[in-house]
């Protein structure tokens, strides 16, 4: 029981090595919780015919495939790494899979997907290695974030198909008028290694809000480097509570 404690407290260290805080506006905050199925069913699904099927914004198409692309790439770092318990020797000798890694561009869709078919619940080999990818927290962590920002996307499609709808007239002032929802207008990650990363989307400079945005930004920034601080320092002492108890009961046995 320690061992597999001490395996979980490996990978909750991993996890939360760098701080990432990012600050959007929302219409509404939802309490929907992470669900690794539902999250990769819908992700795998995307390719150039679902953009047209479900009736995706022409503006907002290339960045669904760019998250499409992001959990294919993800995979494909996973099992062409001899080290990894994914590791598909026969995927890494596919010549393909290393224009996927190399091309931003590469033509990405189901046919041409690597990444195990959620699609075909008949097939049990399918399936387990569906719930292997989805037990590997790397994957997972991966995974959402990626969800999150689909359903960023998500929101804004709608909102924008919204405006769509409107006549010319009513479609320019709605334009006008509307603030910008769901969308990442700030974004700073801290590193272990104290390196500091600051992004800014162009969109932001030109906000009505702009100076409240950045404010709010900063105080989360600083609240949340805060707790990162005090949780790293929680774990630090578990795991060395932890190796402590681990040599005592190696030293008995």
């Amino acid at each position: 029981m320690l061992e597999d404690f001490a395996q979980s407290l490996s990978e909750v260290i991993i996890d939360i090595t760098a701080l990432e805080v990012n600050t959007m506006v929302v219409k509404q905050i939802t309490g929907d919780k992470f669900m690794p199925w539902d999250s990769y069913l819908s992700l795998y699904s995307i390719d150039t015919h679902w953009t047209a099927r479900s009736n995706i914004h022409e503006s907002l198409q290339p960045r669904y495939m760019s998250l499409r692309r992001d959990l294919e790439v993800e995979y494909l770092l996973l099992v062409c790494n001899p080290e990894s318990e994914l590791f598909d020797l026969n995927i890494a000798q596919q010549q393909d899979q290393l224009q996927i890694l190399s091309d931003p561009n590469a033509l990405m869709d189901i046919t041409h997907s690597h990444l195990p078919n959620p699609l075909i619940p008949h097939n049990t080999v399918e399936m387990q290695k569906v719930q292997d990818l989805l037990h590997n927290s790397k994957f997972s962590r991966t995974l959402r974030k990626v969800a999150e920002l689909k359903a960023a996307l998500d929101n804004r499609n709608r909102t924008l198909k919204r405006m769509d709808a409107l006549s010319p007239a009513a479609h320019a002032e709605a334009l006008e008028e509307e603030v910008k929802t769901d969308v990442i207008y700030a974004q700073t990650i801290i590193q272990l290694d104290g390196d500091i990363i600051n992004r800014y989307n162009d969109d932001l400079f030109s906000h009505p809000h702009r100076d409240l945005l950045l404010q709010i930004h900063k105080e989360s920034v600083v609240s949340g480097e805060r707790q990162w601080r005090e949780l790293l320092k929680f774990i630090v002492n578990l795991a060395q509570e932890t190796f402590a108890k681990l040599t005592e009961l190696a030293q008995r046995g």
